[in-house]
């Protein structure tokens, strides 16, 4: 009842004589020509009686989702904007209200008092069309910033259990907040623009802004057969693969990967890194924490066998090495640096036999750039934001640990 009166006091006693510009052919930029930046005020007399609701989709309108933002024009001499966040430059500069069910656009000047209404006709996501008090013919206001969105893909081919990650463009930035649907989360599902690959077949991503969508196609295919791969006992605890993996020889380097993750990717950083948030406040753990300062957690310390890239990609009993068992690695076995077929690194050999590995310098990616000449092997061990890994050079070798987005190489290990 507040609401309904408030608004029949402003309608009743704003003044009536409010004069608006009528003009057919706004010339915002002065130059005497129709153009990019002009925009036409339409006098709509057939319009009168519609009485269409602000809404999106049938949902009633609100601030988050309302396709009706952007700018819109009356004349050179009097534009009013609609910002997502209710501001407006109307009522020097205060704020503006829709009142779905009266069907009404309130303004409040900068103290909070409501100053001036306009009634609405008619809203779409190209153009609105309004009655203001004290006029008997509606106007329509083009819309001068249409909202769009796109996606950092279009199309993607995926196997069962791989991911990636669809970013999305949206212009305005104020236009609201996007989601993330699948057409059939069978095949393919999405949560925060992460999509995972489920089982063969064909799904579409959609993300929604404001009433606008963009889609990728996800064709999810069946997994390649797994090779068979060698194991190498060097009397440890375990065996040792002769290779990395994405390696078809023991000294190529293979493919880097983000520590949790089982895929390689162009960019490794903490923006594209799967098991994260970040903000403009830092960055939070959201799996594989063990402290609350980090983010969520769930004393994850060791890698579940769904994220661990040996086994992703290699099957079987195929997995990565812990903590300890790279350090039983590096301090039970005799590291030589050496040169093989043309790469640098070490031949790591067995103190109990003559068996050996050799271990290439691949370096490891940050970004989008490659640093090589020294080696980093990635365990199945965390400690919130970093893992535990050995690192190399052609000084030496130690235990270290990094952040889990750099990429590293993989070295698989089996009973």
């Amino acid at each position: 009842m507040k609401r309904n009166f408030l608004l029949i006091f402003v309608l009743c006693t704003l003044c009536c004589n409010v004069s608006f510009a009528q003009v057919i052919n706004g010339d915002l930029n002065h130059n005497n020509t129709l153009d990019v930046g002009d925009v036409t005020l339409v006098i709509d007399g057939y319009l009168t009686g519609e009485t269409e609701l602000i809404q999106t989709g049938g949902a009633p309108f609100s601030v988050d989702n309302s396709y009706v933002v952007g700018t819109w024009y009356t004349s050179a001499s009097e534009n009013i904007t609609f910002n997502a966040d209710g501001t407006t430059n109307f009522a020097n500069g205060g704020t503006y209200e829709f009142l779905p069910t009266q069907g009404y656009i309130l303004f409040y000047n900068a103290s909070g008092v409501p100053t001036y209404a306009m009634r609405v006709l008619k809203a779409t996501s190209d153009y609105l069309v309004v009655l203001p008090t004290g006029s008997n013919v509606p106007v329509r206001y083009t819309n001068t910033q249409p909202i769009s969105i796109t996606l950092s893909q279009t199309s993607v081919e995926m196997k069962p259990d791989e991911f990636v990650r669809l970013t999305a463009t949206v212009d305005p930035t104020s236009a609201g907040t996007v989601t993330w649907s699948s057409s059939d989360e069978s095949v393919a599902t999405v949560v925060s623009g992460f999509v995972t690959a489920v089982a063969e077949g064909t799904a579409v991503i959609t993300a929604t802004v404001a009433g606008r969508t963009a889609a990728c196609t996800v064709t999810v295919t069946s997994a390649s057969p797994v090779p068979t791969h060698e194991a190498v006992d060097l009397g440890l605890s375990v065996k040792w693969a002769t290779m990395n993996i994405g390696a078809n020889a023991p000294e190529e380097y293979g493919d880097y990967f983000a520590w949790g993750e089982t895929t390689a990717k162009d960019t490794y950083n903490w923006s594209t890194y799967k098991w994260c948030n970040e903000s403009p406040s830092g960055v939070t753990m959201t799996k594989y924490c063990t402290r609350s300062s980090y983010g969520t957690v769930d004393n994850k310390t060791i890698l579940d066998l769904s994220d661990d890239a040996a086994n992703a990609n290699w099957g079987g009993t195929w997995r990565m090495p812990t903590d300890d068992e790279l350090t039983e690695l590096r301090t039970q076995c005799t590291w030589t640096w050496t040169t093989q077929n043309g790469t640098k690194g070490y031949k790591v050999t067995s103190k109990s036999n003559d068996n050996s590995i050799f271990l290439p310098a691949a370096g490891f990616r940050y970004g989008t750039s490659l640093s090589d000449g020294s080696g980093g092997y990635w365990s199945s061990s965390v400690d919130s934001s970093i893992a535990w890994k050995v690192s190399f050079n052609a000084y030496g070798l130690e235990r270290s640990n990094g952040y889990r987005y750099l990429g590293l190489s993989v070295r698989a290990v089996c009973e």
